[in-house]
């Protein structure tokens, strides 16, 4: 995976917490960064997933249509 240059301004205490975890684990903070970065984003692709509802038509038989289709046939006389 090709990798680039990026500047970011993030939170003091949430670069401390990826320094420590960088440390115990024994990874770069570059690792740390890019994989909570792939997390999220795979995360909200996910998300959007699940949200997108599928359509579903529902086709019965109704008989033959009339060949000539007027309003009178939908429709009453309007009563005044």
């Amino acid at each position: 995976m090709a990798l680039i240059r990026t500047t970011l301004r993030i939170e003091q205490n949430l670069k401390k917490e990826a320094e420590r975890m960088a440390l115990e684990q024994g990874l770069t903070l570059q690792y740390i960064f890019n994989e909570a970065l792939r997390n999220a984003v795979t995360q909200q692709n996910e998300k959007k997933l699940k949200t997108k509802q599928k359509i579903k038509f529902i086709s019965k038989n109704m008989g033959s249509m009339p060949d000539t289709l007027t309003r009178d046939f939908y429709y009453d006389d309007p009563k005044f």
